[in-house]
């Protein structure tokens, strides 16, 4: 195998069409290199690309971004806790966190099927379609806020000069120019976009060290055990939004990788930048006793308030380096772009017939307008939606997890010829029964600004969140039982 071969499209690669049949690609998509597989399964012969190391690559970029410094920060100033134990939060999590993305990432290579694809297997065609619809939802959602977080640290450097509109249509244009594309040139760029970003976080480290301390705990017993909860779902709230798009980044890589190293990879990719910037931004903020600024920073602009105090003293250099970082979010959002456009075509076999471009398209005009209309009342809201609509993941990768180890007997029972014909999957009843009742369960013990369920007020004084803990056991122990009753009674 030639590590330098990849990404060698022929010109007789095809799009699926509405009725799963194939259509050619038009002069001017061969001409650009446009993606069109669409959510159609990739052949294995047209699987070129052999460049492995990219498992590491296209996450080790999606998580080099400013939004994982924020989770980090969070700990000490809004749940109260020491430096040890939100370290201990952020080792452990992280490593309950990446690890069903990375699993999913080895279902690339080895069916060459789309993650929502992959879905049909537990949930059904039209169970997909519930998943492939939320998934939308969130892929457009986390885009808004991401645009719409960058944008206004645009406009802070350029001290109000451009418009934080002005600013979203920049950073969206320069995103879907690179997801429009596809694959491949989402891979090219993700494989080099870290190298800026973790100079610059070098440099902030470099100057923040100085003002660094281990900060004590400041609550004990019931409190503490509450605040270290709502962190750790914090934390693991974070990088599980990958999970539900993993297997769209390895599918034209060749089944004669190891799926071994691919996990390795994929899982290092994503728990190396989660763990250091989460880190980083925890150090941050051990630095406000000694230096009021940086709180102040911190409560007049959060986390890139207090980035840009920390860089302040560079003067005109901490301000393009602040410049670098807002456009550091675009390798955040050009895997949403090209994500949605699969999941648009999930929803509803007339979707397909609308190239996978062309949603991409639609995909961030959406959240463009979005963004630049809700800038100053819709981003908060938006944001608690997001983050309690990311509790359907856990029960989500259960449910995949379990119906591939336990029912496709480790992955080798899956008729991938089945994947678009609805009277060989399974009718769903199981998969979307389970993801409800894990839902559920999760919404009792969620600890959020809009919802404190009840088990959750019972954890310390301000609650203690264990909505992804109960939506994992419960979407476990109510999805067998059911898929066997389920396989029994309809037959698959």
């Amino acid at each position: 195998m030639d590590p330098e071969k990849h990404y060698e499209y022929k010109d007789e690669e095809v799009a699926t069409t509405g009725d799963g049949s194939f259509e050619t690609a038009t002069a001017e998509e061969n001409a650009l290199h446009i993606e069109i597989q669409g959510i159609k399964p990739v052949p294995e012969s047209q699987r070129t690309h052999t460049r492995i190391t990219d498992n590491f690559t296209m996450w080790f970029s999606v998580n080099t971004t400013l939004a994982n410094l924020a989770i980090g920060a969070l700990a000490i100033p809004v749940f109260g806790l020491g430096f040890w134990d939100s370290f201990s939060v952020i080792l452990v999590c992280n490593i309950i966190a990446v690890a069903p993305g990375a699993f999913f990432v080895t279902f690339g290579p080895r069916y060459g099927m789309r993650q929502m694809i992959i879905s049909r297997f537990s949930f059904g065609i039209y169970g997909g379609m519930i998943a492939a619809l939320a998934n939308v939802v969130v892929c457009i959602g986390w885009s808004v806020i991401n645009a719409i977080l960058a944008a206004q640290l645009l406009t802070s450097v350029s001290d109000g000069k451009l418009p934080v509109w002005a600013a979203i249509i920049l950073l969206s244009f320069v995103t879907v120019i690179i997801a429009v594309f596809g694959y491949r040139i989402v891979h090219h760029y993700e494989r080099f976009s870290w190298i800026p970003m973790w100079i610059i976080f070098f440099i902030i480290l470099g100057e923040a060290a100085h003002h660094m301390t281990i900060t004590p705990i400041t609550a004990v017993g019931a409190t503490e055990a509450g605040n270290w909860l709502s962190f750790a779902a914090t934390v693991v709230g974070y990088n599980p939004g990958w999970v539900t798009c993993a297997a769209d980044y390895s599918v034209n890589q060749p089944t004669t990788f190891d799926r071994r190293v691919v996990f390795i990879l994929a899982f290092l990719g994503s728990f190396i930048p989660s763990i250091l910037l989460q880190t980083l931004g925890l150090g941050l903020t051990t630095g406000f006793a000694s230096n009021p600024s940086w709180a102040a920073a911190w409560d007049a602009n959060s986390t890139g308030g207090l980035v840009g105090e920390v860089l302040s003293p560079l003067g005109a250099f901490g301000k393009f380096l602040l410049v670098l970082l807002a456009l550091g979010i675009v390798a955040c959002n050009v895997p949403n772009g090209y994500s949605v456009a699969l999941s648009f075509q999930v929803i509803s076999s007339s979707m397909v017939k609308i190239p996978q471009w062309a949603w991409t398209i639609l995909g961030s005009i959406v959240y463009t307008i979005i963004a630049c209309f809700g800038a100053d009342h819709f981003s908060s809201i938006l944001e608690n939606f997001l983050l309690i609509l990311a509790y359907y993941v856990a029960p989500y990768a259960v449910i995949v997890i379990i119906e591939h180890v336990v029912f496709r007997k480790h992955g080798t029972t899956y008729n991938l010829e089945d994947w678009n014909n609805q009277s060989k999957l399974p009718i769903g009843v199981a998969a979307v029964g389970s993801l409800l009742i894990g839902f559920g369960f999760a919404l009792l013990g969620m600890s959020q600004v809009w919802l404190v369920g009840p088990i959750a007020k019972k954890i310390g004084d301000y609650g203690g969140d264990i909505g992804f803990e109960l939506a994992i056991a419960m979407s476990a122990l109510s999805y067998l039982p059911l898929r066997y009753l389920e396989r029994h009674f309809v037959g698959r």
